[in-house]
Parts: C-alpha cells; sequence; structure tokens
C-alpha cells in the first residue's frame, strides 16, 4: 500500500489517514501507531519545511510493507534535494554543544531514531530515502538497563 502527495501542509490529514489504514492492516497496537504517526509527522515536515524552501513542493512518496520480524515497515522518499538528516557523527557533535549553542532544529531527527527501529536514509535516484520499521510492542522511550 502507498500514498503519494506534495509536501504541503494540508496533505497532514491523507497522510494521517494513511497510517490508520496501515497499522490497522499491520495489526498494530495504540503505542505502535502513534509512534508510525510521530515518526512520519515528523520525517514529513522536514520535507515540507525544507525541502524546496518555499519553491514548488516536493514530492512524497510513502509505502508499507508487511510481514518478516516487525508488523509493519515503511519507505518514505521524496525529490527534494538531497540531505542526509540522519548524519551520526553531525548528531554527536551537536548534542555535545549547550544548548544555547546549537543550530535550530534536529530535535525531531533524534526521536525518529529513538521511535523508529532500523532507521537507514539513502540517497539514490534524485530522492531521499528513509527506512524505518515498526517494531513488536515496546516501552518508550528506551532506556539502557540500569542494573
Amino acid at each position: 500500500m502507498s500514498l503519494t502527495v506534495m509536501a504541503d501542509t494540508r496533505e497532514y490529514p491523507r497522510l494521517r489517514e494513511f497510517v490508520d489504514r496501515a497499522c490497522q492492516q499491520a495489526e498494530c497496537s495504540p503505542g505502535q501507531r502513534t509512534r508510525v504517526q510521530l515518526v512520519l509527522e515528523e520525517i514529513f515536515s522536514n520535507t515540507v519545511k525544507y525541502g524546496r524552501r518555499g519553491a514548488v513542493p516536493a514530492s512524497v512518496t510513502i509505502s508499507v510493507g508487511f510481514g518478516g520480524d516487525d508488523p509493519m515497515t515503511v519507505h518514505y522518499e521524496d525529490d527534494a534535494p538531497q540531505h542526509d538528516a540522519f548524519d551520526q557523527a553531525e548528531q554527536d557533535e551537536e548534542l555535545k554543544l549547550s544548548i544555547t549553542k546549537r543550530r535550530i532544529g534536529g530535535l525531531g531527527i533524534l526521536l525518529v531514531r529513538e521511535l523508529g527501529k532500523n532507521v537507514n536514509y539513502s540517497w539514490s535516484d534524485g530522492k531521499n530515502r528513509i527506512t524505518f520499521s515498526v517494531a513488536a510492542e515496546t516501552p518508550w522511550p528506551r532506556r539502557p538497563d540500569r542494573r
């Protein structure tokens, strides 16, 4: 199942409806549905805000696959200029700075990493591609075992 929309704030209702249908088909729990919704809305909002900076909106395609070890795998792609917001080295450096010295943004990507499973970014055929899976029910936020 897939959805193609323009990166425009008016598309949020269609995005939410798509997530609801996909999660229903994957038999996701309410917690899983919430995580998928938050992750997709964060990625989509980044495409809307930064994808083309007010020029013609980027095209976004979201598709989902079912089965395997996880209830659902989500594939997100847009044709905005290349931007790897998931560069771990850059994120690590940013987190070392005091809050007053950090650049605006970036915390949403940390949310995506925390809520998604196996988050992966790639650039191919002129498209940003992000893939993540929805884990079997897990507590959130994930915390290291502190025994």
